[in-house]
């Protein structure tokens, strides 16, 4: 029974990764069509060289940011769970509407403790996971919804996949993996330009900032920013950023204006450290 449980154990965090990696070609699209994009002059690379330092970027994903999640807010009532409303309910395989989000993120937490008692977010936070996103699920029952939610553990590095039946607000099922990385939220997204800001690192992104716009970045917020996962590939790059830790490359532009080259830096998320590629 021990060794069958193992079994079924190792299978549950395999189907988690290639889930977490299975999408993969749709994040290293995005990543081509952002450097395809960025002018390879975009006002210099925040205090560097203009090269593009693309060695070392691992676009696993398959859990991005939902259109209809927003990352930064938290549900109105963290643990209970409330009743199904007919008038906030997809149907079939439409996206999930942000009711039905708001929804699944309250259940994937009211039922497991630990989870939300000993978690971390991306801002140190105690009893706090990490939210991602949440999709479509497969149908727990023929013609029922299911929501897939996924969490950040920083305290454990491990993604928390909780599958909630939209109609009965129960979670079906629950996995966990270490090792693999998926796309970063939103939030985190902005939580790393904000400790690149503050390192000294982030000192040209400010410079360039300042000379395209004439006024100061401050804290960044009138920069568009969007990150990618970033994995180090043999000796290159910061030595936790090999799928332990929680590592991004960042791509920003002025809002509504031209693009400002950060590719060629890392933030570590988890030890919350910002770093220059060679």
């Amino acid at each position: 029974m021990r060794a069958r449980a193992r079994q079924e154990a190792r299978e549950r965090r395999t189907a988690l990764r290639r889930l977490v990696v299975g999408t993969a070609l749709a994040v290293v699209g995005t990543a081509a069509m952002v450097a395809v994009t960025l002018p390879m002059s975009a006002a210099g690379d925040a205090g560097g060289s203009g090269a593009s330092g693309d060695a070392g970027v691992a676009a696993r994903t398959g859990v991005g940011p939902s259109p209809t999640a927003d990352p930064e807010s938290a549900p109105s009532s963290p643990y209970a769970v409330p009743p199904a409303a007919a008038d906030g309910r997809g149907t079939g395989a439409d996206p999930l509407t942000a009711y039905e989000i708001d929804r699944a993120r309250q259940a994937a937490l009211a039922g497991d403790r630990p989870l939300r008692m000993t978690s971390e977010d991306v801002r140190g936070r105690d009893g706090t996971p990490q939210f991602l996103t949440a999709d479509l699920g497969e149908g727990v029952d023929e013609g029922a919804r299911s929501a897939d939610v996924f969490f950040y553990d920083y305290r454990d590095e491990r993604v928390v996949k909780k599958t909630v039946d939209l109609g009965t607000g129960e979670v079906v099922r629950t996995a966990s993996a270490t090792g693999v990385q998926p796309a970063p939220s939103a939030q985190e997204s902005r939580e790393a330009l904000r400790l690149l800001l503050a390192s000294p690192l982030g000192d040209g992104l400010e410079q360039d900032f300042e000379a395209a716009t004439g006024q100061p970045v401050g804290d960044g917020d009138r920069l568009a920013v969007q990150g990618l996962v970033y994995e180090r590939r043999g000796a290159t790059g910061p030595a936790d950023c090999d799928g332990t830790h929680r590592c991004v490359r960042l791509f920003t532009r002025v809002e509504g204006g031209p693009w400002i080259d950060t590719r060629r830096f890392v933030v570590d998320l988890s030890a919350r450290t910002a770093h220059r590629l060679p």
